[in-house]
């Protein structure tokens, strides 16, 4: 197998764990740009990003990745929103 074929291999492997393990999330993005994997998109909390930075670091081990995962509030609104 390849180096390229290992990486894409890889990538696979990672999305079927985020979807499957105990984060189950499928509305992460990983990009492969040359030597280098971007995973980026959405989480509900600081304990979610944790564990998809985990499940990452350990899929990915030796190559080089940048996560880009923001926090979403999901919780409704409090108060009225003032329009201009």
């Amino acid at each position: 197998m390849s180096g390229a074929d290992d990486t894409e291999y890889r990538l696979a492997h990672l999305r079927d764990r985020l979807a499957d393990d105990e984060v189950g999330e499928l509305g992460l993005r990983i990009e492969l740009h040359g030597a280098r994997v971007t995973v980026r998109g959405t989480v509900p909390n600081e304990r979610r990003r944790a564990a998809v930075e985990r499940i990452v670091n350990e899929a990915l081990a030796g190559l080089t990745v940048h996560t880009d995962i923001a926090l979403v509030d999901g919780r409704p609104p409090t108060g009225v929103e003032d329009l201009p």
